[in-house]
């Protein structure tokens, strides 16, 4: 097998939705962050006041006469003459359109939230918003459940359809897009999986409108590091939390993703009970400590290559990254060049899960991650290549003969350890099947260590660290990847650190830097 010197760009025609939002006729306010809209919720997500189910005129009058700030309603098509009308399934009469309940809450500051559930409504439903554009001047969001959660039968919102008609009809909005779901004690599927997340992520990661993604408070202890995740990938995304009543959701696990994410970006659509229990469980929450010289993810040493236009994405977020798409079309590399010394050796460590496409549960031959050291480009020097099936290989990617190989026992999630001394020191290779992070996957059986060690010539020159996927058919997620020491830069780029740093402090004369 060949392994091109730099990276090949495969342009494969893939049709892609986009999310676009565009001028609007005269409206206003309607993509607002709803806590800066409402300062009464102080900068808190815990503080915005809903009304739900507001799909009667009774309902309605009485959110606009109390303090309520987001008032939620579902759009039906009237069952005989398919007009937008509030009414959540299966009923489909009403005593309220959906052009009555925009003109009533137009009338004041009250944020709109329209959920769809069937996407046969949708367009005559933005014709209408569209025509009453200039009235609305409050958030207007936009709700549906778009891609298969946890154990739902239920079909989703056509994504490609949904988002298509929202770009056609009235875009400036925020976009509530989530998981069909279903829960009880006995589930199979008691978490939101990777799958899921990165299925997700493909229709909305492109969106330039703000987007919020409905979780299910019952997974909170399970899947709030996901939701973390999600939080560190931009920050015009935020998380909704809901909950039914009859959901046996672990409070605990909601004050941890409290703890750990941002409470400006985490929304609680939450029974009165259980925001009770919640608010009682904070006040007796202890305090986070995060160690603070922990080596850890840096999202900042990292830049991102990817195909947009093809539906080729890297999910970076300040907790990990995810290299989404077609074989070698997505990448990250180190920012900065790193140069390995014989007594300091270039020591780059992390773990790798491999994430099924949705509807998938096999791997292909050469689906996996590959490790691009002593790189000059995105993709060259030496590369690492560890695969879905436990293939393990070491090799330079100008010449196949000069590799090592190995076999790992099989396993969703690996831990990997690359040293490079330079010189004439051979880079070492060290890769561990372990259990995933997030407990899903494949449990390996056998997770004896592989060792691979080859000795390459050396230029003596810095070089990138580069990572991305092999294969069609998986996605990688790359947790705790740790580049090497500051020490281990290169002089050209440690020059470049000290003028940042001086003139970050005033002492530098932009003149002076080459």
């Amino acid at each position: 097998m060949e392994f091109p010197a730099t990276l090949s760009v495969l342009f494969v025609l893939v049709t892609q939705t986009y999310c676009s939002p565009i001028a609007s006729d005269g409206s206003t306010h309607t993509t607002a962050n709803i806590l800066e809209f409402y300062p009464d919720s102080k900068g808190d997500g815990l503080n915005i006041i809903w009304a739900h189910a507001a799909n009667s005129q009774v309902k309605v009058n009485s959110a606009l006469a109390d303090d309520t700030m987001m008032i939620e309603a579902d759009v039906s098509p009237e069952a005989n003459t398919g007009i937008p009308i509030m009414a959540h399934p299966p009923h489909n009469t009403s005593d309220i359109t959906l052009a009555e309940w925009i003109q009533q809450i137009t009338t004041t500051k009250k944020g709109m939230k329209v959920d769809f559930k069937y996407i046969d409504v949708v367009p005559a439903s933005l014709q209408i918003i569209k025509q009453l554009a200039d009235k609305i001047h409050q958030p207007m969001w936009y709700n549906a459940d778009i891609v298969h959660g946890p154990n739902s039968p239920k079909q989703p919102v056509d994504p490609d359809a949904f988002i298509s008609y929202i770009n056609e009809g009235f875009p400036n909005a925020v976009l509530s897009l989530g998981w069909t779901t279903a829960w009880s004690s006995d589930a199979e599927i008691q978490l939101y999986t990777w799958t899921m997340i990165f299925d997700m992520l493909n229709y909305t990661f492109p969106c330039s409108q703000p987007v919020t993604y409905p979780v299910r408070a019952v997974w909170a202890s399970t899947s709030w590091d996901k939701w973390v995740w999600m939080l560190g990938l931009r920050d015009d995304f935020s998380i909704s939390v809901w909950s039914s009543s009859n959901d046996d959701v672990d409070i605990e696990g909601l004050v941890t993703f409290r703890q750990y994410g941002d409470t400006a970006r985490i929304y609680y659509d939450l029974p009165d009970s259980q925001v009770n229990d919640f608010k009682d469980a904070l006040q007796n929450a202890p305090d986070v400590i995060i160690e603070p010289d922990t080596p850890r993810w840096d999202k900042a040493l990292w830049e991102s290559t990817d195909s947009v236009e093809n539906g080729d994405y890297v999910f970076l977020s300040t907790k990990g990254v995810g290299i989404f798409g077609g074989h070698r079309r997505a990448s990250i590399r180190s920012k900065q060049q790193y140069k390995p010394m014989p007594d300091e050796a270039i020591s780059i460590s992390g773990r790798v899960q491999f994430v099924f496409r949705a509807g998938q549960s096999t791997y292909e031959v050469n689906d996996g991650v590959e490790i691009y050291i002593r790189s000059s480009d995105i993709i060259d020097g030496v590369r690492i290549y560890i695969g879905s099936n436990g293939d393990m290989r070491l090799e330079s990617a100008l010449s196949e003969t000069e590799s090592a190989t190995g076999q790992l026992g099989p396993s969703d999630c690996y831990s990997f350890e690359v040293s490079d001394s330079g010189d004439d020191t051979a880079i070492v290779v060290n890769v561990t099947p372990v259990k995933c992070s997030d407990g899903t996957g494949v449990l390996p059986v056998n997770t004896d260590p592989v060792v691979l060690s080859l000795q390459l010539p050396y230029a003596n020159d810095a070089f990138y660290i580069s990572i991305t996927k092999s294969g069609d058919n998986i996605d990688v997620l790359l947790e705790d990847v740790i580049l090497p020491s500051s020490s281990s830069l290169s002089s050209i780029n440690t020059m470049t650190i000290i003028a940042m740093c001086l003139f970050a402090t005033g002492q530098g004369d932009r003149k002076s830097v080459v």
